[in-house]
């Protein structure tokens, strides 16, 4: 697999600064007094007020510090506990809900480092026909995965049934299934060896079966790494970029009106909170004051009509490519392509380590006008119950580039298993949906120490 290396040494001059150790003891004090405020704020509001329930911002930086790795989840979850109860004692009438939210973090244990060379990925690209009675489907296999968790096919559809296979030495399996509508999985039990060559798959008893070469032709895939430098801070305010052009993306684009004033359908709290997350990373050292991401977050928010965010910081207006690419495929607004037909698309492409994880590209699928990319993680922790986490820690900024040189942002459609493992299939939904006639996407996905991209066919091919 080719790989390139660059380095770009004004993005790494200018981020110098952000890349040292972030500032644990004063993130923790910044925490403590936004909670002594929160809870002179609240002790304050007569009992039965409708601001009673204001209090968010310890919350969000919480969550924000737990995030970038600044202060430990069990650290900010008791913080918030104890806020809770000295609030409670203070105002007992208010019961025993409290003013804040304690809601675990989700961070789990750290994950066992997993062994990527026992991994055995193989591109499937195939549909596989499946009926029931008069009922027909469609099953789109993307690809075949073992390691350390047993072997899978990961697939979108919903089988009727759980399916059997045999594989070239002659020994049967038992095909289960795990996942949702869009993405899921294809089990297998017992694990088979890992030197088998093909699986023969019955979906439907009496009829033939499918048979699905695991060792097919891997064709190489251009991969890139650059090195540079960004802070845990902008990589997350990237992220919440990513959510706010993904939740823009799904308003009407003839009434721009409505968007302006969809301030809470664009955000999963209030406003108010983006400066509270962004005065909680800089009180933490994880993001700089001459960082530009702060400026650029509010430059978003104005011309999406996103009003009282709270971020100091003047807007810019140099935004970074694949956010104004997004903002001009919305303003100009552009009549909606047609979609890429249903398929699949398989390829491998594994990437170099970014921030301790490992990712491999599994290929991806076309289904019901929505187009899934499937990735196989390692050495992360999955569970966060946070919007901006992606699913996964550490939370990697991931985003497509078309053929067309137009860019689409990422949400996070499902992890599997959901529990803290070292290795996890991990589904992206890409928003917009690719158009018909895409031939190929750079995935970039952006981390603290380099961005890597990778080159695929985005073209179903096999099976149809």
């Amino acid at each position: 697999m080719p790989v390139v290396m660059a380095y770009d040494q004004e993005a790494a001059a200018r981020s110098r600064e952000d890349t040292k150790d972030m500032n644990r003891e004063r993130a923790e004090t910044h925490l403590r007094l936004l909670a002594e405020a929160e809870l002179r704020h609240a002790t304050a509001i007569p009992v039965g007020s409708a601001d009673q329930w204001h209090a968010q911002r310890l919350f969000l930086a919480a969550q924000a510090l737990t995030a970038v790795g600044a202060v430990e989840a069990g650290a900010a979850e008791q913080l918030q506990a104890d806020t809770d109860l000295a609030l409670m004692r203070r105002r007992p009438s208010r019961g025993a809900t409290g003013a804040f939210p304690v809601t675990s973090l989700g961070m789990g244990h750290p994950p066992a480092r997993s062994q990527r060379a026992s991994w055995r990925v193989a591109p499937v690209g195939k549909v596989i026909r499946i009926r029931d009675g008069d009922v027909r489907r469609e099953l789109l296999l993307v690809a075949y995965v073992q390691s350390a968790d047993g072997a899978r096919f990961t697939m979108a559809g919903w089988p009727f049934r759980r399916f059997t296979a045999e594989d070239d030495q002659g020994a049967s399996y038992q095909v289960g299934f795990a996942g949702g509508h869009a993405a899921g999985e294809l089990l297998l039990r017992p694990d088979p060896p890992r030197q088998i060559r093909w699986l023969d798959l019955t979906t439907t008893p009496g009829e033939p079966a499918a048979r699905i070469d695991l060792s097919p032709p891997v064709r190489a895939s251009d991969v890139t790494v650059t090195r540079t430098a960004r802070s845990p801070g902008e990589l997350l305010l990237d992220v919440i970029a990513a959510w706010i052009l993904t939740n823009a993306a799904g308003f009407p684009q003839d009434t721009p009106e409505r968007l302006a004033a969809a301030d809470p359908e664009l955000l999963p709290h209030p406003a108010a909170g983006l400066g509270d997350i962004v005065a909680a990373l800089r009180a933490a050292e994880a993001l700089s004051p001459a960082s530009p991401v702060p400026g650029q977050l509010a430059g978003l928010c104005a011309r999406l009509g996103i009003s009282g965010h709270g971020i100091l910081a003047p807007p810019a207006g140099d935004l970074p490519e694949p956010w104004l690419s997004m903002l001009s495929r919305y303003h100009r607004r552009e009549p909606y392509p047609a979609r890429a037909a249903d398929g699949v698309a398989a390829t491998v492409a594994g990437f170099p380590e970014l921030d301790g994880a490992s990712v491999t590209i599994l290929g991806l699928h076309h289904s019901n006008g929505r187009t899934i990319l499937h990735m196989l993680a390692s050495d992360v922790t999955t569970g966060d119950d946070w919007a901006y986490t992606r699913g996964v820690r550490p939370p990697p900024v991931v985003w497509i580039r078309d053929s067309r040189g137009r860019w689409h942002t990422t949400r996070t459609d499902g992890v599997s298993p959901s529990g803290n493992v070292g290795d996890v299939t991990w589904w992206l939904e890409i928003v917009p949906a690719l158009d018909r006639g895409t031939a190929w996407i750079d995935v970039v996905a952006g981390g603290r120490s380099a961005e890597i991209r990778a080159r695929l066919p985005a073209c179903p091919g096999g099976g149809r």
